[in-house]
């Protein structure tokens, strides 16, 4: 069973949030990336959060295919900086120097984590709906796992 449109966008008690929020934070950090590659900088706080990425799958699909595509033709490794601030109350900017590569690596564990909280979201919820078996596990773990 596939997972029906209103499914996608439906409040999730315990995680204060729906799948497709989920989505759209994961998939909003590579567009950060993206963007940062163009102008030199990054800044994930400055996410755009589009409401049509959590409400409609086909929107998301579309982004996904986007992403896949950019990973996949990208062969350089630029320097970049990074901005943030960490803690509600601070105007303090944070500056690092990070890159492509780097940056990519955060993704996909960013990635990762937040598929973890999607899989209890889908536990919950959605019992028909069957996910990979090492959904949202790191392939480390995975690894480790196979270990023994």
């Amino acid at each position: 069973m596939q997972m029906k449109e209103e499914d996608y966008h439906q409040l999730i008690a315990s995680l204060d949030a729906s799948i497709g929020q989920h989505v759209r934070h994961i998939l909003e950090f590579y567009l950060c990336l993206f963007e940062g590659l163009e102008v030199g900088k990054i800044n994930y706080d400055h996410r755009r959060r589009d409401k049509s990425i959590e409400t409609d799958r086909t929107v998301a699909l579309d982004l996904i295919g986007d992403i896949k595509t950019r990973i996949e033709g990208q062969e350089e490794n630029p320097e970049l900086i990074l901005n943030l601030k960490y803690g509600d109350n601070t105007n303090q900017n944070i500056v690092l120097r990070t890159n492509y590569d780097r940056e990519l690596a955060y993704n996909i564990e960013h990635t990762i984590h937040h598929l973890a909280i999607v899989k209890l979201g889908f536990k919950e919820i959605f019992q028909d709906i069957q996910l990979p078996e090492n959904f949202g596990i790191a392939s480390s773990t995975v690894r480790y796992m196979k270990q023994g």
